[in-house]
């Protein structure tokens, strides 16, 4: 037997072979953490969105028509999902505690050796950067996500934000901008 398409699994789904599911949610799992996570690093909120995302394609499973590549569509569902978390304002307040075990600087700093540092250096790094992202508007942090670290084409991605391909190109121009700019000023022009 040859290796199924994702789309041959959805439409099999949809007549009710479950494995065919089970396939596609071993597949794509992580990866749709991945994605929720970084636009919210919050892990708890990714692994619910997450679960939300597969009950939405589950309950689709009868009404599933291939309009575009699995993946996309796929990634459609978890973009306007966590576009719609993103509008609960539940996270415009987020920091890190200096307590906790992320920020937690007091312990790190009575052993100042090389390693340490750099560890302390990283994390500072990955703070900035996490920063930087979070300040993007919604859609430009899912254009920006969904073609720096998911690899989407400006076409895939206009189909799962409901925008046109120009649109989305100044999306990812005005993100990336954004980045830059605020980060340059963060690591100097060394980016």
């Amino acid at each position: 037997m040859g290796k199924d398409t994702d789309i041959d699994l959805m439409l099999r789904f949809g007549q009710g072979d479950e494995t065919a599911f089970r396939s596609l949610y071993m597949t794509y799992r992580k990866k749709i953490i991945n994605y929720c996570y970084r636009f919210f690093f919050d892990l708890g909120t990714a692994e619910e969105l997450s679960q939300e995302v597969f009950m939405r394609v589950y309950k689709a499973g009868s009404r599933y028509r291939p309009e575009a590549e699995f993946s996309t569509w796929l990634f459609k569902i978890a973009t306007h999902l966590c576009l719609n978390e993103l509008r609960k304002k539940r996270y415009k307040n987020w920091f890190v505690s200096l307590d906790s075990e992320e920020g937690s600087v007091a312990n790190q700093l009575a052993d100042p050796s090389p390693e340490i540092l750099a560890v302390m250096e990283g994390r500072e790094r990955k703070k900035k950067i996490t920063s930087a992202i979070r300040a993007l508007p919604g859609k430009q942090r899912a254009a920006v996500l969904l073609r720096e670290y998911h690899g989407f084409s400006y076409k895939e991605i206009a189909f799962q934000l409901g925008q046109s391909e120009s649109s989305v190109k100044a999306l990812i121009f005005r993100g990336r901008d954004h980045l830059k700019q605020t980060l340059c000023g963060e690591f100097g022009e060394g980016l």
